[in-house]
């Protein structure tokens, strides 16, 4: 349960911080340098944390523990920020929302019946039922707000 809370609550950050980026970019900031300035931000507060709880020593687990494979999830991190920022800047907030969400729930499906990730589960008709409601929702808001 506590979970799904957070994510819900996730949603609700990042709808309002797509929001604020998409205005921030509104005015005049180029979506190169929006992206940066969000990076920034969350750099400079994970960095705090890290230096508050761990001293240095997290630079050192870090450099034990690196695989060139850990640039993936800032690179896909980064796009997802960009398409966002962009989709509400041209289509509202509605619609990229819902597009994201289907693509999250489809590929998530998929990922989960290819038993890909510790907490993975097998497909079920329930779940790919709902899968396709979900698609089929985002493609009623999105064709709704034309």
């Amino acid at each position: 349960m506590a979970a799904v809370a957070l994510a819900l609550a996730a949603g609700i950050a990042l709808a309002v911080q797509n929001l604020v980026l998409s205005g921030i970019a509104a005015r005049g900031l180029a979506f190169p340098l929006v992206l940066l300035l969000n990076t920034l931000v969350g750099l400079a507060l994970l960095l705090t944390i890290n230096l508050a709880t761990t001293g240095t020593s997290f630079i050192g687990a870090m450099a034990t523990a690196w695989k060139p494979w850990f640039l993936v999830p800032g690179l896909l991190g980064t796009f997802v920020v960009f398409c966002m920022v962009f989709g509400y800047s041209r289509a509202g907030a509605a619609a990229p929302t819902v597009g994201l969400i289907a693509g999250q729930v489809l590929a998530s499906v998929v990922l989960d019946a290819m038993q890909i990730g510790a907490g993975s589960r097998p497909l079920s008709a329930t779940s790919a039922i709902g899968a396709v409601l979900v698609a089929a929702g985002a493609t009623l808001v999105v064709l709704a707000r034309r």
